[in-house]
């Protein structure tokens, strides 16, 4: 009897065990159903400190700010240079891209720019990322005509923004945001005339604009045709005139049955 009620309270202990076990799963599958998933850490630049977004933009555009020495903000110019530049490339590329979709849209002021430390929040002001977007939306329209006013509004707002900031451009920046879509893939490269203007062959094809018998033609047919036109001169007696090169005058033969000048005079 007492084996049977101890091997009874073994068999309810286990069965215990088991339901806990259950029960806490549940609980746990429950619990991580409601909370999100948990989102990977970005490490921040720890090379601009507490300079970030706006106050990042208004230290660099000589503002001053309360705490923040001048002379850092000088020595920090040199490493805000490649941010302004990837902000900036970043509005072309996202306004090129949308031009591509056929949907217009708003630049925003805020851009997480990658570093070799990690990553910075950037700022811009609006007016200035409007116009390089809409710069890259109507690039992608690809209407040769309006290159050249792109150039000039992306190069005048680049420069606008470099000259707030105190930093030199070295290029101007049409140079290499309208190569970016190229070199992402996004464009086909414009198909550039011959070396004396014009156009380049098809592969498999020669342009030969020069035909025979017209001026310019080779000194060979002109000579050829020069004799076909000369091939009357047997009826007059004699033989034709000897074909000179092409930069001599040909000699004036006379006919040899011409009567005497001084027979005349007389």
């Amino acid at each position: 009897m007492n084996s049977f009620f101890g091997l009874f309270v073994a068999w309810g202990v286990l069965l215990l065990l088991i339901l806990s076990f259950y029960l806490i799963d549940k609980v746990n599958t429950m619990y991580k159903a409601q909370v999100p998933p948990e989102i990977p850490k970005t490490y921040s630049d720890g090379l601009f400190g507490e300079l970030v977004g706006k106050t990042l933009w208004d230290a660099m555009s000589g503002i001053p700010l309360p705490g923040i020495d001048t002379k850092l903000v000088e020595g920090l110019k040199p490493h805000y240079e490649p941010v302004l530049r990837q902000h900036i490339e970043l509005a072309f590329m996202d306004g090129f891209r949308n031009g591509k979709e056929q949907k217009a849209g708003v630049p925003p002021n805020n851009c997480q720019i990658p570093t070799p430390r990690g990553s910075l929040e950037s700022w811009l002001p609006l007016h200035h990322l409007a116009s390089i977007y809409q710069a890259g939306l109507d690039f992608a329209m690809n209407k040769p005509e309006d290159h050249l006013m792109l150039q000039q509004n992306l190069d005048q707002v680049t420069a606008m923004l470099y000259a707030r900031t105190g930093l030199a451009i070295a290029d101007p920046y049409s140079e290499t945001l309208l190569k970016l879509p190229i070199a992402a893939g996004l464009m086909q490269p414009p198909v550039e005339p011959g070396a004396d203007g014009a156009p380049l062959a098809l592969e498999g094809q020669s342009i030969n604009p020069i035909e025979p018998g017209l001026p310019g033609a080779p000194p060979e047919q002109m000579i050829s045709d020069l004799a076909q036109s000369l091939s009357g001169f047997d009826g007059m007696g004699g033989d034709p005139p000897p074909l000179s090169e092409p930069n001599e005058p040909a000699p004036v033969v006379l006919p040899m049955n011409l009567p005497n000048p001084a027979v005349l005079a007389v």
